[in-house]
């Protein structure tokens, strides 16, 4: 049963980031005022983000964590990435 969360909270995740992508892909399309900014940002937050997930989930599997939470866990780090930037970009 462990699947049906997982998948849900992936499939939220991809929904939630097509909306970050439309946003970033309009504001560079009409060559807004720190666009280039944004993209430099997009690049450096994707690596940050990944080295920082990979950190935790080591972490958490060395100290115990079943691979379940660990997997739970990532998505709900790149959501709350996600989160923080849709906002971001509506503001």
């Amino acid at each position: 049963m462990f699947f049906l969360p997982f998948i849900l909270q992936s499939a939220l995740l991809a929904f939630e980031s097509q909306v970050v992508i439309e946003q970033r892909l309009t504001m560079m399309a009409r060559g807004d005022a720190g666009s280039q900014d944004e993209a430099v940002r997009m690049v450096g937050e994707k690596v940050a983000l990944a080295a920082h997930a990979w950190q935790h989930g080591a972490m958490s599997l060395a100290t115990g964590t079943s691979p379940d939470s660990v997997m739970m866990a990532t998505v709900a780090l790149y959501r709350d990435a996600v989160d923080e930037n849709r906002r971001r970009l509506t503001a």
